[in-house]
């Protein structure tokens, strides 16, 4: 059953973050949300360890050496291409969250982290690709 507590935390927080790291118009792209994107394997880290399931704790590093260098890649990339790899991060991460139990079981995730997460998540990466269209046409158009 969906948790609607924990969707609209999520939602709530979605904006309050977006609102808070607005991506700039002009220049380099700033270090935020690949940062953010970066520290979100370290919470399901920290669910392995906390129900002491170092099996789990493995391949939770394993998968989040992915999020980890995708972050690291979309800092290093021109704007355009670093939102669009953020956008893919951030989207991907969001189905990781709700699929994450068919791939395998971390005992220590809460029930309803898939839905807070998975919607900050979706939300995130559907502003970053907003931002990246707005700012593709910006560069397109002079």
């Amino acid at each position: 059953m969906v948790n609607i507590y924990a969707l609209a935390t999520g939602f709530i927080l979605a904006i309050a973050i977006s609102t808070k790291l607005i991506v700039p118009h002009h220049g380099r792209m700033t270090c935020h949300y690949p940062i953010l994107l970066a520290t979100f394997p370290a919470y399901y880290w920290l669910f392995a360890i906390s129900a002491l399931d170092y099996n789990a704790l493995f391949l939770e590093v394993l998968v989040g050496i992915f999020w980890i260098a995708l972050s690291y890649i979309a800092y290093q990339k021109t704007k355009f291409i670093g939102l669009i790899l953020l956008t893919v991060g951030y989207i991907g991460h969001a189905v990781y969250d709700v699929a994450h139990d068919l791939l395998f079981i971390n005992a220590g995730t809460p029930r309803w982290w898939p839905e807070f997460c998975g919607v900050i998540d979706m939300m995130l990466g559907l502003y970053l690709l907003y931002v990246a269209s707005v700012t593709n046409h910006r560069s397109s158009n002079g």
